[in-house]
């Protein structure tokens, strides 16, 4: 490791410390299981904020990809096709076959026109999996799921999906940094901020767009067979316009300029929503989804007012700061 990449590396070793420190410090599954769903839902929402921030391309279909990796492992794994982690891996591939089919049309569109397309598409995928009762369990949900198992090992306990959940949440992340730091990545910051000069510098942008639509698509299909095999149960209102709004106010809070930014909100979204539970349940007798919905969007309002890049943008700025005041302290004692 290079000395000047330490100081931004310690911080994440810390964090990776203590997340993997976390069930030695406590046994509450209510703990645990909560931030199994961080985890989660942050993948998920990492790499909707690539698409949406870092790309440009707002397209509003990953809750589609997520929902539909999730059913495919399970269906196949509740049929008796294959076991949980073949089905992950077929889930995987069919989600990204489809992401190919529907990206490459679909991503010729830009801005309002995308996110209509994409956004059709998420309510067409949600009604299907209602009306196929026959192989999904229609609303009522896919029951019977067997757990996951790789090489004969059994994830029964939550702390088994908590140690999985966080290994490929922090997986994707080292993944999709390494892509943007590469010339993928220079390629998909060059088209975001002007197609006509990526273009004029050789970029095949709609190969790029695609390639990333394609990888987010199946990291998202990954995280939805997760999901499933961890609740053992699946339905298709999880996978609808709700968890959207989750996801975008994720970005928002977190910051999407960063590609952690999303995973930070996913901590915060969820664990205030814990809290509006557990407290304001002793005050208001009936917690309806309103109640959140005011919640948080008094809070996106606060958030783009006060800080327009999200945590991850203020912490940025904070950095900023305090290097600028240690650079002039020097200064002067020199």
């Amino acid at each position: 490791m290079k000395k000047e990449n330490l100081p931004a590396t310690l911080p994440w070793i810390a964090i990776v410390a203590i997340i993997a420190a976390l069930p030695l410090i406590t046994s509450s599954s209510y703990v645990i299981g909560t931030m199994c769903f961080i985890a989660i839902y942050g993948a998920l929402a990492v790499g909707m904020g690539l698409l949406l921030e870092m790309a440009g391309i707002f397209s509003l279909a990953h809750p589609t990809f997520f929902g539909l990796g999730s059913y495919s492992g399970a269906v196949l794994a509740v049929k008796g096709i294959a076991p949980p982690w073949a089905g992950t891996i077929v889930g995987t591939l069919f989600v990204t076959a489809l992401s190919y089919v529907i990206g490459a049309p679909l991503l010729r569109l830009r801005g309002f026109y995308l996110a209509c397309a994409t956004f059709g598409l998420l309510v067409i995928v949600e009604i299907a999996l209602g009306q196929l009762g026959t192989i999904t369990g229609g609303h009522e949900g896919l029951v019977g799921i067997p757990p996951l198992s790789i090489a004969g090992f059994v994830f029964e306990k939550d702390v088994h999906y908590y140690y999985l959940s966080w290994a490929f949440c922090f997986g994707q992340l080292w993944f999709l940094s390494n892509v943007m730091g590469g010339r993928v990545g220079r390629a998909i910051r060059s088209f975001r901020d002007s197609e006509l000069a990526s273009k004029s510098m050789g970029v095949n942008i709609p190969r790029c767009k695609l390639q990333i639509f394609m990888l987010t698509a199946a990291l998202a299909s990954v995280g939805g067979s997760i999901y499933c095999f961890y609740l053992r149960f699946t339905q298709p209102g999880i996978f609808g316009f709700p968890l959207l709004v989750d996801l975008v106010t994720m970005i928002i809070i977190g910051g999407g300029t960063t590609i952690y930014g999303p995973l930070i909100g996913s901590f915060v979204i969820t664990w205030l929503r814990e809290l509006i539970h557990g407290y304001l349940g002793n005050i208001l007798p009936r917690m309806t989804a309103e109640v959140d919905a005011i919640f948080f969007g008094v809070l996106i309002i606060v958030i783009l007012i006060f800080m327009p890049g999200g945590i991850t943008g203020w912490i940025d700025q904070f950095a900023a700061w305090v290097k600028k005041k240690i650079a002039g302290s020097r200064q002067v004692t020199a």
